[in-house]
């Protein structure tokens, strides 16, 4: 039988089983949109927290990190506590002669009591925090930043993160009922950088007071997330000047490979000089990745639910047309023709599904991001949207519709297909 002919047959026998039909199209409709809803915020949230609060490094960066012990509550540097390998600037050049290293930038801690005094220009009042300090090299963030972020005799240039911003916004700003901020706000905003003294820590760690000038040079996605940082050369100065102890510390150390590809062989040999790399965002995205997957088990048993409902149409509907069937039989058609016209209107039945529930999904995602605008309040890294829906998603759950009603027809088909025709005709 012709294609066209088969198709044909196909569509014509949908048309005379309506009813049918729009229950099997419908319950595909259901597991796709199911699918397709779970599936899809399960990668928003996980573009979300990447993206916005673990925050991924470029694909050519690692970080190396103190080996830690990890007790459940909280975690213990095992450089410290059995002696191991510490990151100081010993470990810093160690680094830097590694095959396939092509830069190292340390973030140095500046280990001292801190504070910000100020704000009057912005918020109408002068206010006080404490804050905390890291220094990184000036090339680092020059990208983001420009040539504003460099060692100066005049004042202290410092850098914020944007999260730091956003937390603010969404959380301080209303209570203290200021202004909402931004970088170019920001930028150029002059403060009083007190050094050697501060409300949580006294003067610990500290062998004299004083105050700088301080000036917010810009936003960087490397700057701490919830204090500021410095030029490298900046930090060292602070210490060098107000610690008791000026030996440098550092948290963690950015490793930029000659290509991505180096990346792994870097690891390896990073593990094997006792440190360890952060792997946050790796295991993050792999807890969010697995819970999506197990999440979306729901969706896919609906779809499973659905080629049962289609198997049970089929058989209910191939056997009223048993006579039928015989007669095509006895006129030429093989059985292959039969099998063919029953999973082509399942196919038909999985595209319509298909459309219907990725319709359906796209309505009650918007749905859901209009009563969250409305009704949530605001709160940190808040999104425009919870869903991503890529249209690879939609391509995937498409072949889920279609593979579930192929699969639901194929038995009935095949069972309808083996009948022998003198025997339908006789029990007609």
């Amino acid at each position: 039988m012709k294609p066209g002919a088969l198709l044909g047959l196909a569509v014509r026998d949908l048309g005379a089983n309506k009813s049918r039909a729009t229950v099997s199209m419908a319950g595909i409709a259901l597991g796709v949109a199911v699918l397709l809803i779970i599936a899809s915020l399960g990668l928003g949230a996980r573009d979300l927290v990447l993206k916005e609060v673990v925050r991924e490094l470029p694909l050519d960066t690692i970080e190396v990190v103190p080996r830690t012990i990890d007790l459940g509550i909280v975690k213990v540097n095992a450089g410290g506590l059995l002696g191991g390998t510490k990151i100081d600037a010993a470990t810093l050049e160690r680094l830097r002669t590694l095959p396939h290293v092509a830069a190292a930038y340390p973030k140095l801690e500046v280990d001292l009591p801190l504070g910000a005094e100020g704000g009057m220009y912005l918020f109408k009042r002068r206010l006080h925090t404490d804050l905390f300090m890291t220094g990184l090299p000036e090339e680092l963030l020059a990208p983001e930043v420009g040539s504003d972020f460099k060692d100066r005799t005049d004042y202290v240039p410092v850098v914020v993160s944007d999260q730091l911003i956003e937390v603010y916004n969404s959380s301080v700003a209303p209570a203290i009922k200021g202004p909402q901020l931004n970088g170019q706000t920001l930028k150029g905003f002059r403060f009083d950088l007190v050094i050697g003294r501060s409300m949580m820590l006294g003067t610990r760690g500290a062998k004299k007071e004083g105050i700088e000038k301080a000036v917010v040079a810009g936003v960087s996605r490397y700057a701490m997330r919830f204090g500021v940082t410095v030029p490298l050369a900046t930090a060292r100065r602070i210490l060098r000047d107000y610690a008791a102890d000026p030996t440098e510390s550092y948290g963690s150390i950015l490793l930029k490979a000659d290509s991505p590809a180096s990346v792994p062989e870097i690891t390896d040999a990073v593990k094997n000089a006792g440190l360890s790399v952060d792997e946050t965002a790796e295991r993050t995205g792999n807890i969010l990745g697995a819970a999506t997957g197990l999440a979306s088990l729901v969706g896919l048993l609906v779809l499973a639910l659905a080629a049962l409902n289609i198997a049970h149409s089929f058989f209910a509907s191939l056997s009223e047309r048993r006579r039928e069937l015989a007669i095509m039989r006895a006129t030429g058609a093989r059985r292959t023709d039969l099998v063919g016209i029953v999973l082509a209107q399942a196919v038909m039945l999985g595209l319509a599904g298909a459309v219907v529930g990725g319709v359906a999904a796209v309505l009650v995602a918007r749905l859901i991001d209009w009563a969250a605008r409305v009704f949530l309040p605001s709160f940190p890294f808040k999104p425009e949207s919870f869903f991503s829906m890529p249209v690879s998603l939609f391509a995937w759950a498409t072949l889920a519709a279609v593979i579930a009603s192929v699969l639901g027809a194929l038995w009935p088909a095949v069972r309808a297909a083996r009948t022998q025709v003198a025997r339908a005709l006789a029990e007609a």
